[in-house]
């Protein structure tokens, strides 16, 4: 973890240097330095994902929903960064859209869950 901090502090002195220099250069710094740090962080995904798997194993889950609760975190993930990344280029309007188009896509994808659970109430209650 500690390397990922340092990762994260040279990158920004970098991205400041450039900043003063050529701003389009920073930019690009501010792009690669994302996926760097990206990059990094997936590396620590395996592990929980494997971790995860083995839970559903012993819960009895249905695979598709675990398979919609991944992918509905994994867009809050990619949606979150890409509109902050979006947002350091200054365009805050862009990054605001991102963010709605991202909660219309888990709203879209969270459907079968929330019919899921009102098909289980609906069976307690009878």
């Amino acid at each position: 973890m500690l390397e990922f901090a340092v990762l994260a502090i040279i990158c920004a002195i970098i991205i400041v240097y450039l900043r003063g220099v050529n701003s389009e250069l920073s930019l690009l710094a501010t792009i690669c330095a994302g996926v760097l740090m990206l990059t990094y962080a997936l590396n620590y995904l395996s592990d929980t994902i494997t971790l995860i798997n083995k839970i559903v194993e012993l819960t009895g889950i249905d695979k598709k929903v675990y398979v919609i609760i991944f992918k509905i975190t994994a867009i809050g993930y990619i949606v979150e960064f890409s509109a902050a990344t979006i947002r350091d280029f200054g365009l805050n309007s862009i990054a605001d859209k991102l963010v709605f188009v991202g909660k219309l896509i888990i709203f879209s994808l969270s459907m079968p869950i929330i019919y899921g659970v009102l098909n289980l109430l609906i069976e307690v209650l009878q």
